[in-house]
């Protein structure tokens, strides 16, 4: 930073006017600038507005929590049942805070639905495949035996999982061949076959 002296009296026999000390003046225009972006806002909303869209998300609310619940329903035989420390929403009186609990609510029993989905399905194919292990290891040579190893060799190719098949289950299942990494072209002859070439055509 520059040190600046302020000097308030003139030297004696120097003018006052003197072209040694011409005041200096600072130039106050500075550059215009550049218009500001206009950002729309949007009116506040009303009160009948805000009434509106809550109804509208409470309707919302009330069909994902219909059909979560009777979609449990179908696949556990029961409705789910009501947890006893759960505030009640007819309890809340802020209906915005009232309507944010309630879709809380709504997302954790549908993530319960498919939570219970997904375990059904699981225990459906565990089923299925003892069932058919069961027909194949009793039916000795019938065919569904040649069919099911059939299938299981053409769709299972990973080899732990055939490995698993045929020793746990006892299932015929041989392990996939594997194809192996691909042959490389032999370098060196093709190095001898350039040079050799190259040396015909300098000759």
């Amino acid at each position: 930073m520059h040190n600046c002296t302020l000097v308030t009296s003139v030297p004696q026999g120097v003018s006052r006017y003197s072209s040694k000390f011409k005041p200096i003046t600072l130039d106050k225009t500075l550059p215009a600038e550049a218009p500001a972006h206009r950002v729309r806002r949007r009116p506040p909303e009303t009160e009948a507005q805000r009434t509106k869209r809550l109804e509208a998300l409470a309707i919302q609310l009330a069909d994902r929590e219909h059909r979560a619940e009777s979609a449990l329903a179908a696949l556990s035989g029961a409705r789910p049942r009501r947890r006893p420390n759960v505030r009640p929403l007819e309890l809340i009186e802020d209906e915005g805070r009232r309507l944010e609990v309630w879709r809380a609510r709504v997302e954790r029993l549908e993530a319960l639905l498919d939570q219970t989905a997904r375990k059904r399905e699981t225990r459906a194919k565990i089923v299925l495949g003892a069932s058919l292990l069961a027909e194949v290891q009793d039916g000795g040579d019938d065919p569904l035996l040649s069919r099911v190893v059939e299938i299981l060799d053409r769709r299972v190719l990973r080899p732990r999982d055939r490995l698993a098949l045929a020793e746990t289950l006892g299932l015929p299942l041989a392990p996939r061949a594997s194809s192996g990494p691909p042959e490389l072209p032999d370098f060196e002859a093709l190095l001898s076959a350039q040079a050799s070439g190259g040396r015909q055509r300098v000759d």
